[in-house]
């Protein structure tokens, strides 16, 4: 018998015995297979279930994470990365999984039923009631109703909440189209409040901001914490072909991941589809993918108009605003006034400008025309 159906073999052994339960047996078929082809996916994703399936959560979150970073394009793989989150009490990088999951698979009810569950468990109730409804999840749709209408100051109670059942046993994928690493900013405008988290992009439960570096990216001076791994920097304003304005970002070049903190704000991960263009005050920008920004300068603007950094799509970013950011749209035809400490960013189809008619320079108001959106943020002073 050839090596590769030797192997398969021995991974259609393995799946038949861990759905009867037959752990011992099922590990020893996975760690044969893995001798042949230590690398396989089908192998791999088999070890991670046995994990899941014998309790240890974390193991198989480490193995669903390798192949979920190897194999972006598998639905399958990242909903078992994302009931590893949710079993790791993670609901809102289960969140980020398990709605790329629905992108691809959008009638697919298990991922549905678990997206509500980890929108339930990350304290969304509004947004998780619609996906609970649409997955038949009635006795969570009452424990959120009876949530939103006494709205009490505890924390909500699980106790009741359905078990999560092992992952799912996955094939290869041949020629899918690769998921979307972010809401593209088409969509995440639609809604009063930008979106998920992209792959590079990751925030920790407690808001701080994981950059995962392969290649480079870049990121504003202030804020780093900690980094990890071999990365070099190069301030960008020491470049000859940069804007003074730019020397508050630099370019990590290598392979490692960095720690930042929103320094008393908010982080929101977002994407551009490819040829998608947003406007963005330097001091909003924390971080973004290099081809956003392939000559990072500002960009000259005509008398009066507010100074901005120019993103192309495709890539990720992150911006970092005072409190949570939401979307105003402009219509043609009107033009808006605007609290000019309020303006993060805006599509390149909206024109920002300060007030011409005011004769106070430090006035601080903008004048808005065009069709787009322009994304706010509002300090608690402000409100």
């Amino acid at each position: 018998m050839d090596a590769d159906s030797n192997l398969l073999l021995h991974l259609t052994t393995a799946g038949d015995l861990l759905r009867k339960g037959q752990m011992a047996e099922a590990g020893a078929e996975i760690a044969a297979a893995l001798r042949i082809s230590p690398s396989d996916m089908r192998a791999l994703n088999l070890l991670g279930l046995l994990r899941f399936q014998s309790g240890q959560v974390d193991e198989a979150y480490a193995v669903y994470s390798r192949l979920v970073s190897e194999h972006p394009a598998d639905p399958a793989l990242r909903l078992n990365l994302g009931l590893c989150e949710l079993r790791r009490n993670q609901p809102e990088q289960a969140v980020v999984h398990l709605s790329l999951v629905l992108r691809s698979e959008p009638d697919n009810i298990r991922a549905l039923s678990y997206y509500g569950l980890a929108l339930f468990r990350a304290g969304r109730l509004i947004e998780a009631r619609p996906i609970l409804l649409r997955a038949g999840q009635h006795e969570l749709v009452a424990e959120v109703d009876a949530k939103l209408g006494s709205q009490p100051s505890d924390a909500l109670d699980f106790a009741e909440t359905p078990s999560l059942k092992p992952p799912r046993i996955v094939q290869p994928l041949i020629e899918d189209p690769p998921l979307p690493t972010a809401p593209p900013l088409t969509d995440v405008l639609a809604a009063a409040t930008i979106g998920e988290a992209p792959a590079a992009f990751c925030l920790t439960s407690d808001g701080l901001l994981l950059v995962q570096v392969v290649g480079h990216v870049l990121l504003r001076g202030d804020g780093v914490v900690a980094s990890m791994g071999t990365l070099d920097f190069v301030p960008l304003g020491s470049e000859d072909d940069a804007e003074p304005a730019t020397a508050s970002l630099f370019r990590a070049e290598g392979r490692g991941s960095l720690i930042l903190s929103p320094q008393g704000g908010r982080f929101t991960p977002m994407s551009l589809a490819d040829g998608e263009e947003l406007l963005v005050t330097e001091s909003a920008l924390c971080a973004c993918s290099s081809s956003l920004l392939p000559k990072p300068s500002v960009t000259p603007r005509a008398e009066g108009e507010l100074p901005c950094l120019r993103l192309v799509g495709p890539g990720e970013l992150v911006l970092r605003s005072p409190s949570e950011l939401h979307a105003l749209m402009v219509r043609p035809g009107q033009s808006g006034y605007l609290d000019e400490t309020c303006v993060l960013a805006w599509t390149s189809s909206v024109s920002m400008s300060r007030d011409a008619w005011s004769s106070d320079d430090a006035d601080g108001h903008l004048i808005c025309s065009g069709h787009g959106h322009i994304l706010l943020s509002v300090t608690a002073s402000e409100r």
